[in-house]
């Protein structure tokens, strides 16, 4: 007699299911758009995307019920009580879901007696008592690892400026894009920057600041931060914010950068627009990415510029651009030049002023279309083949005045 196979019946449907009462939390790498899941349960407790279900066990009996129906979680809380709050404003209804229509995407909502029809796809479901275990689902008896966008990460990340030093604060916003709570343990999160992750309604984040002292890890070319929590739970439809290491530096220089392009037919006065740069290193390494700025006074955060920072690794130099002067102005002028077109000679006056109440360093890096052949000056260097500098100086409330003079050729 031929012995008939087993099947093992794991229900993946998209959102359908919520924890079993026993679940254990699930391991996972925590990306920006999607997840790696590792876990151990009855039942997977989140949807895979389609073709990532990956069994950690040889010779497992078959899967089946691999569905990917986005209206199955609904179907599947036909007669419950279950609370829908609107994706995008600030309504919710709670009673019973008595029928869908998936021909209009619409729900009907019995309310106090009352039935209401709502657009489907314009609300999350949020489930209100437990679902009971479908008859042919049989329990999985082993590990399975899956790839989910139900659970993603994105970093918060900020630079604060007080003084002659600088903080670079860390923080991660953890989300549940699923209807039902997530317990994670072991787990760690990975920084890709190819990713942009969706956020959700900030009424209902969460917020679990923790004292961490682990570090951001750069290995094998992938960067990573494990969760120092032996267990986190996140609610249906959440963000939860944690800590990431922070640290301080020193302010190594401070600067007013001006950058300015001339042609052969420039003249007359050309205004210099002064931004503040900053110079500092980092003690330890963090993550890369778009940082907030902020300026602190006091007990205040005045909010500047965003910057990104490609390269923020521990000992390597920053140069920041904050925001633009309000200290510093100035303008270029062309004194003369003895031909519109190349080669000529030009000599250019370099008028800077400081309106603050202290010295301020200032550089001014003037580009040319052509090459400098020859610069002569007692203040200006020459930059590269095509640009001169002039960096130094200006004492508080004052005026300084600089020539100098280039030939240029072809």
């Amino acid at each position: 007699m031929k012995k008939q196979p087993t099947y093992v019946y794991v229900s993946v449907l998209l959102g359908t299911l919520t924890q079993p009462i026993f679940a254990a939390p699930i391991d996972a790498v925590i990306g920006l758009s999607n997840s790696q899941i590792v876990e151990n349960n009855p039942t997977i407790s989140l949807s895979p995307i389609s073709g990532t279900l990956l069994p950690l066990q040889d010779n497992f009996a078959p899967i089946t019920h691999l569905q990917n129906d986005s209206s199955t979680n609904w179907i599947n809380e036909v007669g419950q009580e279950v609370r829908v709050e609107h994706k995008q404003r600030d309504l919710n209804y709670t009673g019973t879901l008595t029928q869908i229509q998936q021909n209009n995407r619409s729900m009907w909502l019995s309310i106090n007696g009352r039935l209401t029809q709502l657009p489907l796809d314009d609300f999350y479901l949020i489930p209100l008592e437990k679902s009971e275990p479908k008859k042919d689902q049989a329990a999985l008896a082993f590990p399975v690892s899956y790839q989910t966008n139900q659970l993603s990460w994105s970093p918060q990340l900020s630079l604060i400026f007080e003084n002659n030093q600088v903080t670079l604060s860390q923080q991660a916003l953890l989300s549940n894009h699923s209807n039902t709570q997530i317990d994670i343990r072991k787990s760690l999160l990975h920084y890709s920057n190819n990713a942009n992750p969706q956020r959700f309604k900030i009424e209902r984040s969460s917020l679990a600041m923790g004292d961490m002292k682990q570090e951001v890890n750069y290995q094998d070319n992938e960067i990573s931060y494990p969760l120092e929590e032996n267990s986190l739970s996140i609610s249906p439809y959440s963000n939860t914010l944690i800590s990431l290491p922070s640290s301080k530096s020193k302010i190594e220089k401070q600067t007013q950068q001006a950058n300015l392009y001339t042609y052969g037919n420039s003249s007359g006065k050309i205004d210099l627009n002064f931004y503040n740069t900053v110079r500092f290193s980092l003690p330890k390494d963090g993550f890369p990415g778009a940082y907030k700025t902020f300026w602190k006074k006091g007990s205040l955060l005045i909010p500047s510029d965003t910057i990104t920072l490609n390269t923020v690794r521990a000992n390597n130099p920053l140069t920041v651009t904050t925001n633009k002067s309000q200290d510093v102005t100035g303008y270029l002028t062309l004194v003369s030049a003895t031909s519109e077109k190349l080669p000529t000679t030009q000599v250019w006056t370099a008028t800077i002023e400081n309106h603050s109440d202290k010295a301020q360093q200032y550089s001014v890096e003037h580009s040319t279309n052509s090459i400098v052949e020859l610069l002569e000056s007692d203040t200006a260097t020459q930059s590269n083949a095509k640009g001169i500098n002039l960096s130094g100086s200006i004492k508080a409330n004052s005026t300084k005045t600089m020539t100098y003079k280039i030939e240029l050729k072809n």
